[in-house]
């Protein structure tokens, strides 16, 4: 109970300042909680951030990879896939634009909240998320399905526009708009935009 009241202020207090700027303090003051319990759960800020980021995606990489052991066919899985991203990013949108900003360490390296230890650790499972898309694209090529190409720039590259189309606002949190953009991205990147004859 005490450790989900702490998550759950750790995601509002994350999602709204920033992993630097966030402090305990305002997520012990948010989760009416002691410091001891606190540090009862989490043994700093970054594990209570990758906690965070670990169970809030849990589901989502279950779901990835269940999809990417279908019996199905690649450019069906490609669909669910989007899917999935799409429910995801719009469900976690504001921490994940955090963990992204810390990942890239944007803005000044003497000012980075993580190390590149750190970082190295979210890139990790970063890849492994995109590695189901890459493995799904590869099926696709083998079955004959989708043209042979860079299979790791074809995912970072749909990846792109999903985060896009999420965090840009196309989509809304309904399971409609979700759904038809899903189709909308699967259709372009599948096929392309120039007419067909």
């Amino acid at each position: 109970m005490k450790r989900r009241q702490i998550l759950d202020a750790a995601y509002t207090v994350f999602s709204r300042k920033g992993y630097h700027r966030a402090t305990v303090d305002e997520i012990i003051a948010l989760a009416d909680t002691g410091k001891g319990t606190v540090y009862k759960y989490f043994v700093n800020k970054e594990q209570l951030f990758y906690t965070l980021i670990t169970e809030r995606s849990s589901n989502f990489e279950k779901e990835l990879k269940r999809i990417a052991t279908l019996d199905e066919p690649p450019l069906d899985k490609v669909k669910q896939t989007i899917r999935v991203f799409l429910e995801f990013y719009v469900a976690n949108g504001d921490l994940w634009r955090v963990l992204m900003h810390e990942m890239r360490c944007l803005g000044h390296e003497e000012t980075a909240s993580f190390t590149e230890a750190q970082r190295k650790k979210y890139r990790e499972r970063f890849a492994q998320n995109i590695g189901m898309l890459q493995a799904i694209l590869q099926e696709g090529i083998e079955q004959g399905t989708i043209r042979n190409c860079d299979i790791h720039k074809a995912a970072y590259g749909l990846y792109s526009v999903i985060v896009m189309v999420v965090f840009q606002g196309f989509v809304a949190d309904s399971k409609e708009s979700i759904d038809e953009a899903a189709e909308r991205i699967a259709d372009i990147f599948l096929y392309g935009v120039a007419k067909q004859s």
